[in-house]
């Protein structure tokens, strides 16, 4: 209770300083829903941090550098490279804090850097993600739908051992502020129509060799601040 006030405290205590820097010259060019935006990721870097789940520090900051690279003039970064560069950093932390740190801290009954892994038996999926990583193996028989919501987190989705409906089938994705990442068989016919607001979906047909009647996999959603990768195996 004690770690939960403090981090109410300072969350509050940045939203008041921030609401005031709004009407700052500086930070007018900036908007009101970006200011809001960095209230809710430092709330979510702090709270990471009280927990050392890296990858919660890590992406908050990739995102504040988004909102700020523009009017602040920084570097150029791609948001994909940002979020890998994150994902790279969390693990590389997480492994030397895994080293140094005594066992029963990080083991107490849960995992402070929630990664979990999981195999689905479903022919309509569905997950949520936040504030975590996920990786699901689907197996399928006849995949007819399925619905993926990630935010603030990490998503993998291995296709691999599911076979679509003859009709095809639809995915619905919504990703913000955090990475989804589809793993599907090469052979199948992959239509992407997914809407991208400030964010990435990465779709590198070459690695695709899909059969002609094979049935198809459609793509539907939203991604913002964030980014999907649809990778060919």
């Amino acid at each position: 209770m004690k770690n939960k006030n403090w981090f109410w405290g300072i969350f509050f205590l940045l939203a008041a300083v921030f609401l005031i820097a709004s009407q700052t010259g500086s930070f007018i060019q900036i908007g009101f829903i970006s200011i809001l935006a960095t209230i809710l990721l430092a709330a979510l870097g702090i709270h990471s941090a009280a927990n050392r789940n890296f990858f919660g520090v890590s992406l908050a900051l990739v995102f504040l550098y988004v909102i700020y690279r523009q009017p602040l003039h920084l570097l150029e970064i791609s948001l994909w490279m940002l979020i890998v560069a994150a994902i790279l950093a969390s693990m590389g932390l997480s492994i030397i804090f895994d080293v140094h740190a005594p066992k029963d801290h990080w083991h107490d009954g849960h995992e402070h850097f929630n990664q979990t892994t999981e195999t689905v038996d479903d022919n309509n999926p569905y997950a949520k993600v936040s504030f975590n990583g996920s990786s699901k193996y689907l197996h399928s028989d006849c995949l007819k739908s399925g619905q993926y919501f990630v935010s603030f987190g990490a998503l993998e989705v291995f296709f691999d051992q599911a076979q679509l409906s003859p009709d095809g089938a639809e995915l619905f994705l919504d990703c913000s502020f955090g990475a989804i990442k589809l793993y599907i068989p090469k052979s199948w016919q992959v239509y992407d129509n997914v809407h991208v607001s400030l964010g990435a979906v990465e779709n590198d047909t070459r690695f695709a060799h899909p059969v002609g009647n094979a049935p198809r996999l459609s793509l539907n959603g939203n991604v913002s601040f964030g980014a999907i990768e649809i990778h060919y195996i």
